[in-house]
């Protein structure tokens, strides 16, 4: 997870742009990795598909479709707000990112509506789909706390918004709805097109949870008032998402491709709780912003760790870096920023000695994990005592 620096509270200016800062990095990954076009996939195979799901199968994607398109609607109107926030505070890397931010969430809205003509062949009023329970979030209660920001920008504010936009609406919600795409559909290996264009898409939002908890972790250490305002946002946002579980599986008296209303609760509620997990660890990132510069022993355990995750990787290159202020250590396999990368927060190797939090790493298969290459981003951190790695197996 990424963190903020102190030096990035300064206005960035012509020629000092700060690219080993957050926004700047996803900025440029952006660029590289972001630029698809959702008109050059093919989709004729898809269509052909299609007529190969059962009725009550066609309308589960139908619906699943419709929500998602209408939901990424509402953050690409709803996203301005947030970039004029960061535009009276003269940030510029964060508004060159967020360029890229809302560029993304258009095609994804062209994403999805390309599918409903295309495949599902679907090109009218669909409203039908929406529940109680969606309108509210995504037409009422996202678009107030994104427009708030136009009167009343302040960290709360903010912090506010970006709970209903980023956590709940991209995360929560978002991942548990490409993860029923994946259920559906890559079993029976069929609609290539739109599984591509979903893991494309589903690659942008990684970036865009990065931000939002990159800028919350700023917030929090800002204003004390911040975390109360997060913690109880959470709380109020809960019931609703549950509630749009419970009501897509309303209207279906048996649910498709082997999902459960008793499985899905608890995915939500587990990612949930790991959003709620993300939130304290900012908290205690933006904490640790006023903190001095970690101990020599801290910096002893990291090489001891770096040693042994090179010891293992080998011949594959190994390095870590921190930035100055940053409670995170980032050990990257491999010399671009397409490689894989572990994380170890700063916690973890304070409290615990190298030999710890090697035998951690052994037990999660870190050293294999991190050797698949690709974009595999794993994170030590430390809860309650105990050294955790995630995402878990």
């Amino acid at each position: 997870m990424s963190v903020p620096d102190p030096r990035e509270t300064t206005p960035a200016s012509a020629g000092s742009l700060r690219h080993d800062s957050t926004p700047m990095r996803l900025y440029h990954e952006a660029k590289q990795q972001g630029a698809w076009d959702p008109r050059s996939l093919d989709l004729r195979p898809d269509a052909k598909d299609w007529g190969r799901f059962s009725v009550v199968e066609r309308d589960v994607l139908l619906r699943l479709t419709v929500l998602f398109q209408a939901a990424e609607e509402s953050m690409t109107r709803d996203l301005l707000p947030l970039v004029m926030a960061v535009m009276r505070e003269d940030r510029l890397e964060e508004q060159w990112f967020l360029t890229t931010f809302l560029a993304e969430e258009a095609r994804h809205t062209e994403f999805f509506r390309r599918v409903l003509d295309e495949v599902c062949h679907q090109s009218g009023d669909l409203q039908r789909y929406q529940t109680p329970s969606f309108r509210r979030l995504f037409a009422e209660q996202l678009p107030a706390a994104m427009r708030r920001l136009l009167v009343d920008p302040t960290p709360v504010a903010q912090a506010e918004a970006l709970v209903a936009y980023s956590l709940v609406g991209e995360g929560v919600l978002g991942d548990a709805g490409y993860h029923w795409f994946d259920t559906a559909l890559s079993g029976r290996d069929l609609m290539p097109g739109f599984r591509d264009g979903l893991a494309r898409a589903q690659a942008d939002e990684a970036r865009h949870m990065t931000y939002g908890l990159f800028r919350l972790s700023r917030l929090v250490a800002e204003d004390p008032d911040v975390w109360p305002a997060v913690s109880r946002r959470m709380e109020e946002l809960l019931p609703l998402t549950l509630g749009i579980v419970s009501e897509f599986f309303d209207a279906y008296d048996l649910m498709p491709f082997g999902i459960t209303l008793d499985d899905t609760v608890q995915d939500a509620m587990a990612r949930f709780a790991g959003r709620w997990v993300a939130l304290e660890h900012a908290r205690e990132d933006g904490r640790a912003l006023a903190a001095p510069r970690p101990a020599p022993a801290v910096e002893l355990t990291a090489r001891d760790v770096l040693d042994w995750v090179g010891s293992e990787l080998r011949p594959k290159p190994v390095e870590v870096h921190r930035e100055d202020g940053s409670p995170v250590f980032t050990f990257r396999v491999g010399p671009t920023p397409d490689d894989a990368t572990l994380l170890i927060t700063q916690e973890v190797l304070a409290e615990h000695t190298a030999n710890d939090v090697i035998a951690v790493l052994r037990a999660n298969r870190v050293p294999e994990r991190l050797r698949t290459g690709g974009r595999t981003r794993l994170t030590c951190l430390a809860a309650r005592g105990k050294i955790i790695v995630q995402p878990s197996e």
